[in-house]
């Protein structure tokens, strides 16, 4: 079996680094269980929340003269319930962050539950990459939430109506970025490279791979 590339677990690139004793043993059964249960509440519960709130429905606002809505308006929609416990009505605009933020989660979750799998099969987990499997959720929504800004601001695309946009592209951007997270933080970096002066790295930067 070849293992993932770069970035993931049992990446030889840093093997003339200085490591201390943390996280060096192998996880244990027990503990596999929990995270690989954990990870399998997070990901039910992240696609429940996007389709709690996948802006369906849309109701355009009413005009208070007796036309029709005034043009530039956002659109909104009714959360009817919340599981039986609340009700919400958000924006459009508002919608789109919530969607793009559980998006990316979800993307994370996949390349996590995916990396997790690869290395039990092969028996190399060990409790330093614990942390990552974590964060890469968090990562993945903040980095879909960036990027879906970025869209918005028209630096890849010319800007667009939020009343008139498609969640889908959105969403299946913010997949992307969680599940190829390093990748798209290098599109990222690259993008500020152009636009703000390089700075030299410290003698103790560490360059990703």
């Amino acid at each position: 079996m070849t293992l993932p590339a770069p970035g993931s677990p049992g990446n030889t690139a840093t093997d003339d680094l200085e490591r201390s004793d943390i996280g060096a043993r192998f996880v244990g059964r027990s503990a596999l269980i929990v995270l690989v249960l954990a990870l399998i509440l997070a990901s039910t519960a992240t696609l429940l929340q996007l389709w709690i709130f996948w802006p369906t429905a849309l109701e355009a606002p009413r005009s208070t003269g007796g036309g029709s809505a005034a043009t530039g308006q956002l659109a909104t929609t009714k959360v009817v319930s919340y599981l039986g416990i609340a009700k919400f009505t958000l924006s459009t605009e508002d919608l789109f962050f919530i969607v793009v933020a559980l998006a990316g989660a979800l993307g994370g979750l996949i390349h996590a539950t995916r990396s997790l799998a690869i290395y039990v099969g092969t028996r190399t987990l060990r409790w330093s990459w614990i942390a990552y499997y974590l964060l890469l959720p968090l990562i993945g929504a903040l980095g879909g939430t960036v990027f879906y800004v970025v869209l918005r601001a028209g630096l890849f695309s010319p800007s667009t109506d939020v009343a008139q946009a498609s969640p889908f592209g959105f969403a299946a951007v913010a997949a992307l970025v969680g599940l190829f997270s390093q990748q798209a933080l290098e599109k990222l970096r690259q993008l500020a490279q152009e636009m703000f002066t390089e700075v030299q790295p410290t003698e103790d930067h560490f360059e990703p791979r």
